[in-house]
């Protein structure tokens, strides 16, 4: 699996660090996130809404390629299973565009 827990983990880090540099919590090259980012995060409604989604679209994309993955059903989905893939891309996909956007 190309995929990694670690590299979803690195994924996150990056849409928070995006958010706290968005909200002036951090400068630009800043490698640490303050202690209190999350709190002051969640004050930020759209920056807060749009991580959130950001987290859970990404973890349920992860968590059903990690499915597959168990299953060794890789390019062997059934319709209803492709289905579920391609609404969890573009689920994904709108939540990063989101993120980006509102932290441009």
């Amino acid at each position: 699996m190309y995929f990694t827990e670690e590299i979803l983990q690195q994924v996150i880090l990056w849409a928070i660090q995006r958010t706290s540099l968005s909200l002036g919590l951090i400068s630009e090259g800043d490698q640490f996130i303050p202690e209190d980012a999350f709190e002051r995060i969640a004050l930020a409604k759209g920056h807060r809404d749009a991580l959130m989604e950001f987290v859970a679209a990404y973890g349920a994309w992860y968590a059903f390629h990690l499915e597959i993955y168990k299953a060794e059903k890789q390019g062997k989905l059934n319709p209803e299973e492709n289905n579920r893939l391609m609404a969890l891309i573009h689920r994904r996909d709108n939540a990063k565009k989101t993120l980006l956007d509102i932290t441009d």
